[in-house]
């Protein structure tokens, strides 16, 4: 049996009543669709999905759904084996399944899934590490800099690569700024981090990612390292001024190596920041507002279904 979770709000799902019914009707009696809104009706599905021993996990979403799900699920199954989950691509970015390699229209890839389910054979899976964030799981997690250039590019209306650009263009100004930095993409924070029990010099960071994927969004790939072994994240730790984090922001945007005495970059299992001030984070591109302290370590690894066309 096939569980369909469809967030109706997802980028490519919004506006599209009829979506869920195809859906349904490419399921036929293999499957089930839930349409959720809400995180308790996300937690409803997910343990109705569970007691039916649901053989696959869809989510008809983006990565933000995704993120809300595997937060869900991860806790609700407590460490007995996951379904494998397949990745419709219903959101805008679709972060986390372009960097999987999963490609496709999202009935497509249902379709696909159905006639698998149906042949009894095998899936192709992706085997990917989660990261837990505090109480969450998702794949991507950022602070400082990574969070600015998300709400920048979140701001007004718009999506895709001629956001994209706009965006990069207004960091290149910023790195330009005289004056206040507090303005400027490259506003640093006061933090204590820890890596892999390992203390940094304390002091003032412009930027911190930590990844069990690749890609990052908006089709950056820094955290190249992320899926080397199972059991660690790639973390990459700025802490230098302005106009070098500048430097490194457009390296990392650039596919390039970094450079730096306060710069860290390493695979570890766990980190920990307490920040001087309250901050936003990120986690799958999803914000969230005045963080004091985090705790990141590596969460079950889930299995992805990656068909071909």
């Amino acid at each position: 049996m096939i569980g369909v979770i469809s967030n109706p709000g997802a980028g490519k799902n919004a506006g599209n009543p009829t979506r869920i019914d195809r859906l349904g009707q490419i399921l036929g009696s293999d499957g089930v669709v839930r349409e959720i809104q809400t995180s308790e009706e996300i937690l409803d599905t997910i343990r109705e999905f569970r007691r039916g021993e649901i053989s696959v996990l869809a989510i008809d979403g983006g990565d933000g759904t995704l993120h809300h799900a595997l937060s869900a699920l991860i806790p609700i199954y407590d460490g007995t084996d996951l379904p494998p989950i397949a990745l419709l691509r219903g959101g805008t970015m679709n972060t986390i399944a372009n960097s999987l390699g999963i490609r496709g229209a999202s009935e497509a890839i249902l379709q696909r899934i159905v006639s698998t389910v149906r042949e009894q054979v095998p899936f192709e899976v992706v085997r990917t590490n989660t990261l837990k964030v505090n109480d969450r799981y998702g794949f991507i997690f950022g602070l400082g800099f990574p969070v600015n250039l998300l709400k920048a590019y979140y701001q007004g209306e718009g999506r895709g690569p001629a956001k994209t650009i706009r965006v990069l263009l207004r960091v290149l100004l910023s790195m330009l700024e005289k004056g206040d930095t507090d303005r400027s993409f490259f506003r640093p924070f006061e933090a204590e981090i820890w890596l892999d029990g390992k203390r940094l010099p304390r002091g003032r960071y412009t930027a911190f990612l930590g990844a069990t994927v690749e890609e990052v969004g908006l089709g950056f790939k820094p955290t190249r390292r992320a899926r080397e072994k199972e059991g660690l994240f790639q973390t990459l730790c700025l802490g230098t001024g302005p106009k070098k984090s500048g430097l490194n922001a457009l390296r990392v945007l650039l596919g390039m190596q970094l450079r730096g005495e306060r710069l860290a970059d390493r695979m570890v299992r766990r980190s920990v920041i307490k920040l001087e001030k309250p901050a936003d984070i990120q986690i799958d591109g999803e914000i969230f507002k005045n963080q004091k302290e985090i705790r990141l370590h590596v969460g079950p690894a889930i299995r992805c279904i990656r068909t071909r066309p």
